[in-house]
C-alpha cells in the first residue's frame, strides 16, 4: 500500500461568492476576465473541513470542505489556482455560481487554475465548498499506519500561507494513535488549528499515547509500547523545551504538540507539518547517548516558530534550519547539555571546505539541481548554523537576542528571508552587514584565523601581552580573542576584519596564561586551513577543467602538495584538457607521493605509459606498462567519463597496441 495516495484528494468543487454589504463589484474588464495573479501577501483563509476514512479492498478518504477568505488587496480576483499531488483516479469539477467551469479531462497537472463567474473586489468575501475523495486499492489488508498527510485541497499561491482550520476527521478503530496539526475539541469533536502553514495528520495501530500539559499547550507522544522508556524521556524534555521557549521568547505559537515515531534508525528528525514532529530510532535508544534525545527534541520544536510560525522565503532553506538549530543551542544551554551537537554540524561544514565543496548558500534552482554531494547536511544545516553562530559572535548575544525576538514577532505569519534577516541586524546593531552576509550567503569563502605569536612583558608593576593573530583563509571579519592570566581574570577583544595580521593588546595585573581564538567555540574555523593547492584540485571538474587545471598544476608544484589523490586527479583533469606534458608530471609526482601503496604506484605507471605513447615515446611507455606489470593483480580501476577500466587485461593490450585517444 502506497500510503502517499493519501495525500491526493479527488476534489469536486463547488464555489459560491458572497459579496460583503455596500461593497460595490468591480466593473467588468474590456479583455475579458481578470487573470491569474499572486499578492504579495495572500488573504488568510479558513477551512473547514469534514472528511472520513473507510477500510476494505480499498482505502478511501472522503469529504467536504469550505474555504472562505476576504480579498484583502487593492485589486479584484476572479482567477484563482487550486493544488494537489497528481496520482491514481482523480477527478475535479467546479462550479462557480451555480455554473461548472471548464477544465481539461484528465487534468494534466497542478496547480490547475479556474476562473470564478465574477470578479471579487477589494473587501469582498469568497466561499469556495469543496467535496473530495480518494481511494486506493489495499487487498483487504489493514495498513500498519497512514500517513504522514500534510495538505489538503488548497488555494495555491506558489509559497506557502498561514490559514485557519477547523477539521472534523472520522477514522477506524484500529487506528489507536491519531496525531494532527489541530487541538480536539472534545465537545465539537473537531481538530482546531490557526495560523497554520499546513495541516497534517497521522494514523497508526498498536501504539499507544502519552499526554501531559506544558502551561496551556498538549503535549502527546505515540510510541510502540516496547519503546515506552524512550517515549517518556521524548515526551518529559519537550514539556521543558516548550516552558524554556515561552520563558525565552514570550510564547510559543501553538496550542498542541505531538510527537510521532519515525524511521527505525536513530538518525535525528523532522518537522512533519504544524504542530507534529517526527523523532527517528525510539526503538533503538541505547545506541544514542541522553544527549541526542533531548536535543533533536529540542531542535524540532525549535522549527515549529522557524519554518512554521515564522516562514522561510529563501531557497535552499537554510536560514530557518540555522535559525531552529540557534533556539536548540540555547536551550542547551540553558540545561548545561554541552555544546557537542553543535560542534558536530559545524563540523560537518568544516569538513565540506577540507574537501573542496562549492559550500556557497545562495543557489538558483537549477543550479541546485546540479549538485553531486550532501548539500542538506554540508551547507543548509551544517554552514547554515554556522552562519547564524557567527552573526551572534560578531552582533554580541544581547544585540541578536533583540534581533531574534523582533523577527519573530514582526514577521509572524509572513515568509522570511537573508534580506529581511541582514535589515533587522542593521537596525538594531547599526552596522553596515552587507559585507558579512555577501561573504557568508554570496561564496564559499571559509573563516580561519590562528595566533601565530604571543608575548607578555611586565611593565609599570603590571603585565602588558600582545598577541599576533593572522586571517589563514578568505573569509574575513572580526574574531574574538580572549586572553586568560594567571589570577582567574579574563579580557576579550576582536581583531581588526580589514587587516590579514592583526595584533591586539591586553594590559593585566598578573601573567599571562594563554590566548586564545573563539573561547565559546561560536565560528567555524578552519583551523589549520587546507592547502590551497589543495582546494584547487578539489574544485576541479573531472571534465572540462580546462586551463583551471593547469593552473592548479603550477600551484600544486610550488606548494609542493604531497596528496596522491590530488595528484591523480590533477593528471586526469590535465589529460582531459590535453596538456599532456604536465599531465605526465602530474602521474610521476601520483607515483612519488603513493609510496608503498602499490595499486596506486601501478594506476600511476599504467598512465604515465598513455602519456609517454600520446607523446609519441614509445620505448619510455613499455618500460612503465612492463614495471605495472608486476602489480597489476591489484589495479582495478575505473574512468567511465572515458569508458575506461585499468585492471590487467588493459595492461596486456598496452603491451601490445599503443594507447590511443578516442
Amino acid at each position: 500500500m502506497n500510503t502517499s495516495c493519501l495525500q491526493l484528494i479527488l476534489a469536486v468543487a463547488v464555489l459560491v461568492l458572497t459579496p460583503l454589504a455596500g461593497v460595490a463589484k468591480p466593473e467588468a474588464t474590456v479583455n475579458g476576465p481578470v487573470g491569474y495573479w499572486v499578492p504579495r501577501q495572500p488573504p488568510r483563509a479558513t477551512y473547514t473541513v469534514d472528511c472520513s476514512l473507510e477500510l476494505g479492498e480499498k482505502l478511501s478518504l472522503r469529504g467536504t470542505e469550505t474555504i472562505r477568505f476576504v480579498n484583502t488587496t487593492s485589486r479584484p480576483m476572479q482567477t484563482l489556482a487550486i493544488t494537489w499531488l497528481k496520482a491514481g483516479e482523480q477527478t475535479l469539477e467546479i462550479v462557480a455560481s451555480g455554473k461548472d467551469v471548464a477544465l481539461p479531462s484528465p487534468i494534466p497537472s497542478f496547480p490547475q487554475d479556474f476562473v470564478l463567474a465574477e470578479a471579487v473586489g477589494p473587501g469582498e468575501a469568497v466561499e469556495l465548498t469543496v467535496t473530495f475523495g480518494i481511494s486506493a486499492p489495499t487487498g483487504g489488508a489493514v495498513p500498519e499506519k497512514l500517513g504522514p498527510v500534510t495538505e489538503w485541497p488548497h488555494l495555491w499561491w506558489g509559497f506557502e500561507t498561514q490559514d485557519d482550520y477547523d477539521v472534523r476527521l472520522d477514522v477506524p478503530d484500529v487506528y489507536s494513535g491519531v496525531a494532527t496539526s489541530g487541538r480536539l475539541d472534545p465537545q465539537t469533536g473537531r481538530y482546531r488549528a490557526e495560523a497554520v502553514p499546513s495541516f497534517g495528520f497521522y494514523l497508526c495501530k498498536g501504539h499507544e499515547v502519552m499526554e501531559g500539559e506544558a502551561g496551556d499547550v498538549l503535549v502527546r507522544c505515540i510510541y510502540k509500547p516496547e519503546d515506552k522508556e524512550c517515549a517518556t524521556l521524548l515526551h518529559e524534555t519537550a514539556i521543558d523545551v516548550i516552558g524554556f521557549y515561552r520563558e525565552w521568547l514570550g510564547f510559543y505559537p501553538y496550542r498542541i504538540l505531538t510527537i510521532i515515531p519515525g524511521m527505525d534508525r536513530p538518525a535525528g528528525g523532522y518537522p512533519v507539518a504544524t504542530s507534529i514532529v517526527s523523532i527517528h530510532g525510539m526503538g533503538r535508544m541505547k545506541e544514542m547517548p541522553e544527549l541526542h534525545w533531548r536535543w533533536i527534541t529540542a531542535h524540532e520544536i525549535g522549527h515549529q516558530y522557524w519554518s512554521r510560525y515564522v516562514m522561510e522565503k529563501d531557497r535552499p532553506g537554510w536560514l530557518w534550519i540555522g535559525l531552529g538549530i540557534y533556539a536548540d543551542r540555547e536551550y542547551c544551554r540553558a540545561r548545561g547539555l554541552g555544546n557537542e551537537k553543535h560542534q558536530q554540524l559545524m563540523e560537518r561544514y568544516i569538513q565540506g571546505v577540507r574537501e573542496g565543496l562549492d559550500t556557497t548558500v545562495s543557489r538558483s534552482q537549477e543550479e541546485e539541481g546540479q549538485i553531486k554531494f550532501d548539500f542538506n547536511n554540508v551547507v543548509i544545516h551544517g554552514k547554515g548554523f554556522s552562519i547564524i553562530s557567527a552573526l551572534d559572535c560578531l552582533l554580541g548575544h544581547e544585540v541578536f537576542e533583540r534581533v531574534h525576538r523582533r523577527c519573530l514577532r514582526e514577521f509572524a505569519g509572513q515568509r522570511f528571508g537573508a534580506h529581511e534577516l541582514q535589515a533587522v541586524c542593521e537596525e538594531e546593531s547599526g552596522q553596515e552587514l552587507g559585507w558579512f552576509f555577501d561573504q557568508w550567503v554570496n561564496s564559499s569563502k571559509f573563516l580561519s584565523y590562528a595566533v601565530t605569536e604571543q608575548r607578555c612583558e611586565e611593565k609599570d608593576g603590571g603585565y602588558v601581552t600582545t598577541a599576533e593573530v593572522k586571517c589563514q583563509g578568505d573569509l574575513q571579519m572580526p574574531v574574538p580573542v580572549v586572553a586568560r592570566f594567571a589570577d582567574g581574570s579574563s579580557q576579550q577583544t576582536f581583531t581588526n576584519r580589514l587587516r590579514e595580521k592583526d595584533t591586539v593588546r591586553f594590559v593585566s595585573e598578573s601573567e599571562l596564561e594563554d590566548v586564545r581564538i573563539d573561547p565559546e567555540d561560536a565560528l567555524p574555523l578552519v583551523v589549520p586551513p587546507p592547502a590551497r593547492p589543495a582546494m584547487a584540485i578539489a574544485k576541479l571538474p573531472w571534465v572540462g577543467a580546462g586551463e583551471a587545471a593547469l593552473d592548479a598544476f603550477k600551484q600544486a608544484q610550488e606548494g609542493k602538495l604531497s596528496d596522491a589523490g590530488k595528484w591523480l586527479k590533477l593528471g586526469m583533469t590535465l589529460y582531459d584538457g590535453k596538456y599532456y606534458t604536465e599531465a605526465l608530471e602530474a602521474f610521476q609526482e601520483m607515483q612519488t607521493q603513493a609510496k608503498n601503496d602499490t595499486s596506486i604506484t601501478c594506476a600511476a605507471l599504467v598512465w604515465q605509459g598513455h602519456l609517454l605513447d600520446l607523446l609519441e615515446r614509445r620505448d619510455e611507455a613499455l618500460k612503465c606498462y612492463k614495471e605495472a606489470m608486476k602489480n597489476v593483480d591489484g589495479l582495478d580501476m575505473r574512468h567511465d567519463q572515458y569508458g575506461m577500466r585499468l585492471n590487467r587485461q588493459w595492461v596486456e593490450k598496452r603491451l601490445e597496441e599503443p594507447f590511443v585517444r578516442e
